[in-house]
């Protein structure tokens, strides 16, 4: 939570003087219906907006204010933050080919080190790529100076000295990018998310009513992230870490040219987030070339998904 709470820091000195006091009409919060994607919406939020005058103080001594943040229904917000709980047959059936492969590879690779785990976790022949990359969660633990076993410290000499953490941590990298590494796979997952983004820019560049005037955050998971980063084709392969945030700006030029800057955020104990570059477009890129490099990845509806996502792999490539 402290993670979140000084992305919300972030926030404040960046958008000082944009974004001053909470108003509705300036902001909205959304967030998957997870509790920890809301939880994380609060956190954030205490540290976006605290309470910096006594007019605003409603409790002695209290910094913090209540501010209104809303859930997605069920039926929308699956697909749009929290993709993987919307069943998607074509999806499942690309990934479950090209796992099959990268499993056997890296199983093939690592065959000591997938011994040396069966063994020391107990799993035994059970143990199989996705029980592998599942034990990243001991990272977390790490992250909270538990005591680990010596063996998650192992190094192993015939891999470059990498410890056996480390090499769990590879596990779990290329499953999740074997997730996220084709336009195809990116659409069903982050295709309405991204489609919403650029239709919401498009309304502001029009000078339309929208309803966020100066900002719209989205409270959601690192696999949306990392789909989202694969999508902007601006991903750097690694693992999105915990409260890693993906900023979008619109900007308007002096040649009153309508521009996006993308930035990411992935280190808290850094006061910098980092400009990424779409390849093929400008720089800064022009909101008209970011739509149309994505527009084979954009999503409008849930009946869009839905209608694609039943397609046959052999239908989908003849297309």
């Amino acid at each position: 939570m402290k993670q979140l709470y000084e992305l919300g820091l972030f926030f404040r000195k960046r958008y000082n003087g944009y974004i001053e006091e909470f108003n509705p009409d300036d902001i909205q919060i959304i967030t998957s219906r997870s509790d920890r994607a809301i939880v994380s919406a609060q956190v954030l939020l205490r540290g976006f907006f605290p309470v910096n005058n006594i007019v605003m103080q409603w409790l002695k001594d209290e910094r913090w204010q209540p501010i209104p943040f809303h859930t997605e229904s069920i039926k929308r917000n699956a697909p749009l933050l929290h993709s993987t709980l919307h069943s998607c047959p074509r999806y499942d059936e690309l990934v479950r080919n090209e796992t099959a492969v990268i499993a056997d590879t890296m199983m093939q690779k690592y065959a000591d080190v997938v011994r040396f785990l069966a063994n020391v976790t107990e799993i035994g022949e059970e143990l199989k790529f996705g029980r592998i990359a599942a034990l990243i969660d001991i990272q977390r633990e790490i992250y909270h100076r538990l005591p680990q076993p010596r063996w998650v410290y192992q190094k192993w000499p015939q891999f470059d000295d990498m410890r056996t953490i480390d090499i769990i941590t590879e596990f779990k990298r290329v499953s999740q990018i074997s997730k996220y590494n084709t336009f195809e796979k990116v659409r069903f997952k982050s295709g309405l998310l991204l489609g919403d983004i650029l239709h919401r820019f498009q309304n502001v560049s029009a000078g339309l009513e929208v309803e966020a005037r100066k900002m719209f955050l989205y409270s959601a998971h690192d696999v949306t992230i990392s789909s989202l980063l694969h999508a902007l084709n601006v991903s750097n392969d690694l693992l999105v870490p915990y409260s890693a945030c993906l900023i979008m700006e619109l900007h308007q030029t002096e040649m009153n040219e309508t521009v996006v800057k993308i930035l990411y955020k992935n280190e808290t104990e850094s006061a910098d987030a980092y400009e990424l570059f779409v390849p093929g477009c400008s720089v800064p890129c022009q909101l008209s070339q970011l739509i149309t490099l994505s527009t084979p990845t954009i999503l409008n509806t849930v009946d869009d998904l839905n209608k694609v996502s039943q397609l046959r792999l052999m239908e989908f490539r003849a297309v």
